[in-house]
């Protein structure tokens, strides 16, 4: 997700330089290309200089992301009698992370935090460049990538509508001069960083409308004042903060279990107080040596249970797995690693009542494992019937927990491809009787859980919730369980 951004700005940096070049743009490319390459320079040093000084770890990809954001809506300046500009710009931004911080975490979008201040200080604020008509199919075709890999649709749809009814109500009528490329630049790049927006579906909903609500409301209340957006912007991530606080989370490496074949279990000592639900992930970052084109951080779901003293992921290496993983398996006794506070709404109903049907392929079992080991650790019953999918026995994790659990009511179904066959509408129509008054859970690689949710809704079934992991391919035939 963070290298797709990257790229992507990388992009429309090249884009404004050709189009600056042949003169499509009112601005020199020179100045356009030093200013990106300063940028980039100063947030790269500068925020290695301050993960030393407060001793955390550092992500190259966020400062980059930050530095060609900036590189983007400031200026551009002209070179070199302002060099000092950029310089104090970029410092500003870095500083902002860590000094503006609660809980390991930064409150604020760094550019828009970063230009904001330099607008008081410095008198140079945005200028939004970004926003000239040529570059617009650019941005809004890079924006809807960006989109399909993060999925925060509504995110962006929230703050939109909001502000094309905003201006209905003041226009009277729709004027496209309202959508203007620099907004949906904004949206589709600022306003949805992950570590300053909610990751779940309703807390993003509220986040864009409030962040649309501040851009109408700002001139309402200042006619003159210059910098709506990156304000709102702001002030939304300050009411995010308030109402749906997060931090970040020091780890201690405690050990590693084999759980079945090419499947690992590392667990994990909390340096502080850890709550939450079973279903529910962490993103993880971990700074290591050449990291490859997957980058240094990961969304894994929580194994372990909330009355269990470690925290416990799990992880399925491929034949190639990535540096991330190989830089997880080979960590030491004691090493640490930092985690997001935890996210995600894929977690039980209150209703102990409803029946519901887990289906799972291979590694995608994880958050049943979290729940099921919840719900036995607390003795809680419940109707659930588990459809659990690998191609061979030797794959399957857990299986003394499912076989533990049965004494709570839970039904297991081990479902073995090669001897028989791929769960499908039959299987769930047999072995889940009453499945269009049932709860689904869907857990495993994307293709697969896009798979169940059509043969689901195929079946009429209305309950559906799912849980993928980026970045998995499916290794199942057209996936299939």
């Amino acid at each position: 997700m963070y290298r797709l951004m990257l790229y992507y700005l990388i992009l429309l940096w090249v884009i404004s330089l050709v189009l600056s070049a042949t003169g499509l743009i009112p601005y020199h490319p020179i100045d356009i290309l030093l200013q990106g390459l300063t940028f980039l320079i100063v947030c790269h040093f500068t925020n290695l200089l301050f993960a030393k000084i407060f001793q955390a770890s550092t992500n190259l990809e966020s400062s980059l992301i930050t530095a060609l954001i900036l590189t983007l809506i400031v200026g551009p300046i002209s070179f070199p009698q302002n060099t000092l500009t950029i310089f104090l710009i970029g410092t500003i931004a870095m500083a902002s992370k860590y000094l503006v911080a609660a809980k390991k975490k930064h409150l604020f979008n760094p550019a828009a935090f970063a230009v904001l201040i330099s607008a008081f200080l410095l008198n140079t604020g945005a200028s939004w460049w970004i926003g000239i008509p040529p570059l617009l199919p650019f941005i809004l075709l890079g924006g809807l990538i960006i989109l399909i890999k993060i999925k925060r649709f509504e995110l962006v749809l929230s703050f939109i509508t909001l502000t094309v009814i905003g201006n209905l109500l003041t226009q009277g009528h729709l004027d496209p001069t309202l959508l203007p490329p620099a907004l949906w630049f904004f949206a589709l790049v600022m306003l949805v960083e992950p570590l300053t927006s909610p990751s779940t579906k309703r807390p993003q909903i509220i986040f864009g409308f409030s962040v649309a609500l501040f851009t109408l409301l700002i001139p309402k209340v200042y006619s003159t004042y210059p910098y709506p957006l990156e304000t709102a912007l702001l002030l939304g991530n300050l009411f995010t903060a308030i109402v749906s606080p997060t931090f970040n989370l020091i780890l201690k490496f405690r050990k590693k279990e084999l759980v079945a074949e090419n499947s690992w279990a590392l667990f994990f000592e909390p340096l502080g107080n850890i709550n939450f639900t079973p279903g529910q992930y962490l993103e993880w970052t971990y700074p290591h040596p050449h990291p490859d084109s997957r980058g240094v951080r990961r969304y894994f779901t929580i194994s372990s249970s909330p009355q269990e003293p470690l925290i416990m992921v799990t992880l399925k290496l491929p034949p190639s797995p990535s540096t991330f993983k190989q830089a997880l398996l080979n960590l030491k006794e004691g090493q640490e690693i930092v985690a997001s506070s935890p996210k995600g709404d894929f977690t039980l109903p209150q209703d102990t009542t409803i029946p519901l049907c887990f289906i799972a392929g291979g590694i995608g079992v994880t958050p049943f494992r979290s729940m099921l080991k919840d719900l036995l650790d607390r003795q809680e019953k419940r109707p659930i019937t588990l459809l659990y999918s690998n191609s061979n026995e030797t794959e399957v994790a857990f299986k003394p927990l499912f076989d533990e659990v049965k004494k709570l009511g839970v039904i297991t179904i081990f479902v073995n491809t090669k001897q028989d066959g791929y769960i499908d509408t039959h299987m769930i129509q047999e072995k889940v009787p009453h499945y269009r008054q049932t709860l689904f859970y869907i857990s495993g690689p994307e293709p697969m859980v896009q798979t169940f949710k059509k043969m689901l809704q195929g079946l009429k079934v209305t309950g559906i919730k799912t849980d993928f992991f980026p970045g998995y391919t499916d290794t199942h035939q057209k996936g299939k369980l």
